[in-house]
């Protein structure tokens, strides 16, 4: 039997008869997987302290049978707990995960997992609005899957538009349009957009930097996720519904 030795977090985990648990893990090594925690649930079991919550970071070592990952043994290297204990920053996580396993099953872990890493650190320890690291996290996601938006031009004409007070935005174009280009899409205003161009180049180290203002935060909630609902064809966003 060969065992092969992965580290991941937890994206979501389904219980499974009377004491298992399957985890959907993002690792770095082969992106997202499904593992059975045996006995995990099991308060008298050595298992109980076994990586098998959401948001846990934590080394999994698994062998395969009948085409299906099992766990030999598991270790927690962090649990991110300031998260589970404070619902706004649950929500955003639970929001930042499900993203992150929509996009990990073609993508891979290897950049998505320290962007997750990194989001989770920050709402777990930093003293950021959670929508903030949520919001950073999400976008640099959709650049990631190929879905990087044009914010500094016109997506349809070229026009620049980094003087412009306001700017239109297009779910459907990908980006920014002019005033002629924009009739009937969505306005925002030039400080949204450049936060957003800025959230995208931020290094993931640097993600504690982000403090959106209130305006500019209810703005890009809304284009950020109609953007990536558009783009991948299902509802992304669950925070609020």
């Amino acid at each position: 039997m060969a065992f092969e030795t992965l580290n991941g977090i937890v994206l979501r985990y389904a219980n499974y008869r009377d004491n298992d648990r399957i985890l959907t893990v993002l690792t770095q090594e082969r992106g997202a997987v499904a593992v059975t925690v045996r006995n995990c649930r099991k308060k008298s079991s050595a298992s109980t302290d076994a990586v098998s919550e959401q948001c846990c970071y934590g080394e999994f070592v698994v062998y395969e049978r009948g085409g299906i990952l099992y766990a030999s043994s598991t270790a927690i290297k962090e649990s991110f707990y300031p998260i589970r204990e404070d619902y706004e920053r649950l929500v955003s996580a639970n929001q930042i995960l499900r993203f992150a396993e929509i996009i990990a099953y073609n993508h891979g872990g290897a950049e998505l997992f320290p962007l997750c890493y990194h989001a989770l650190s920050f709402l777990a320890y930093g003293d950021n609005n959670p929508i903030d690291i949520e919001l950073c996290s999400t976008a640099k996601m959709l650049c990631l899957a190929g879905y990087k938006p044009v914010l500094t031009h016109c997506v349809r004409c070229g026009k620049d538009l980094r003087k412009q007070k306001e700017v239109a935005f297009s779910k459907v174009q990908g980006g920014t349009l002019c005033d002629y280009c924009g009739v009937g899409c969505r306005v925002i205003s030039a400080l949204s957009a450049e936060a957003l161009r800025r959230m995208i180049l931020l290094p993931l180290p640097q993600m504690g930097r982000v403090k959106l203002p209130d305006n500019v935060r209810k703005e890009l909630d809304l284009i950020i996720y109609e953007y990536a609902e558009y783009s991948f064809e299902q509802i992304i966003k669950v925070r609020g519904k």
